[in-house]
């Protein structure tokens, strides 16, 4: 009924291991950039030594797998994120976002990593740096490796002001990110136009959860930061987010999107294929996908010129 040919979805969180000696050090290091990476080099070591890390690792991407098995057709792809918990322990976080760059740098149907978790908690906002340098270095080792970064989900109100004004520069920045998820808190950035400039000129899209952003954090019509992302040229796809506790759909946010902010059809149509532009697939698959939706517009917009025409030709009937 959705006529959804792509759907990047959120299966399963990575395996976890804890290390309350790691958990000190890492917040410890918090702002010694060099101390830190030794202390992430050194737990990414000693994890890769760990049998038993290794076999939760595996068993973790075989239920992946056997998620997956007989979804794909030739008219629909379904492709996983793994993801960490931002409100666990450093150790906790930094396993589990090893197992999950090592899933996903495998290939297979892991496509990609992101970090969830409500960002408003003192734990998230304690370690939201400690968090993004642990992205960051683990992007210098897996380049090839996307991330989809839930940043900057926080409203005037759920944190104090000055926890505002960093959270999406970070992901971008010191992350990495290949997508920012929310974004919402853009206007009360520090860097809020270097964040524009940055996005804009890298080609990092912002992921636009409409119904979430109204629902959660209370930002709906002209003070939802789309208005701005627009103005500025920053490129943007439209998602669900929690599609299952809100119960609405990709469709839904379409119309959404289409009656509260008015963009032409030319618009319209390419947030639709920014869909298939912005997924973390391989070029081969885009193309694959980018056909399809070729041939669907296609037989669309020959279908509404037709209603057109019938429409005209009844209307000079009329008036004969």
């Amino acid at each position: 009924a959705e006529n959804v040919s792509y759907i990047e979805t959120m299966f399963k969180m990575a395996p976890t291991v804890s290390n309350p000696e790691f958990d000190a050090r890492a917040w410890q290091l918090v702002n010694d950039d060099a101390g830190l990476k030794v202390e992430l080099n050194n737990w990414m070591e000693t994890l890769a030594r760990d049998p038993a890390f290794n076999k939760n690792l595996g068993d973790f991407v075989a239920k992946i797998d056997e998620a997956a098995a007989g979804i794909d057709d030739e008219r629909f792809t379904m492709r996983y994120q793994t993801y960490v918990l931002r409100l666990l322990n450093p150790s906790q976080v930094f396993s589990s976002m090893v197992g999950a760059f090592k899933a996903a740098a495998a290939g297979g149907k892991i496509v990609g990593v992101n970090i969830v978790g409500q960002e408003s908690t003192a734990v998230s906002m304690r370690d939201y740096t400690l968090h993004m340098k642990m992205f960051g270095f683990l992007k210098s080792i897996y380049p090839d490796v996307k991330v989809a970064m839930h940043a900057g989900e926080l409203a005037l109100g759920d944190v104090p002001p000055e926890g505002l004004k960093f959270h999406i520069d970070q992901a971008l920045v010191v992350a990495n990110a290949d997508r920012i998820g929310h974004g919402i808190d853009l206007a009360h950035e520090t860097n809020a136009v270097g964040i524009m400039r940055k996005m804009r000129q890298d080609d990092v899209p912002v992921e636009i959860n409409l119904t979430s952003n109204a629902f959660i954090n209370g930002l709906k019509g002209e003070n939802h930061p789309i208005t701005l992302y627009r103005k500025y040229g920053v490129p943007y796809v439209i998602s669900t987010d929690d599609a299952g506790v809100t119960r609405h759909t990709l469709s839904n946010e379409f119309v959404l999107f289409a009656s509260r902010y008015k963009p032409d059809y030319a618009e319209m149509k390419k947030t639709s294929y920014n869909s298939i532009r912005y997924a973390f697939l391989p070029p081969a698959e885009k193309t694959r996908l980018t056909r399809q939706l070729d041939e669907r517009f296609a037989k669309f917009e020959a279908e509404v010129a037709g209603l057109a025409k019938d429409v005209a030709r009844k209307q000079r009937a009329k008036n004969k």
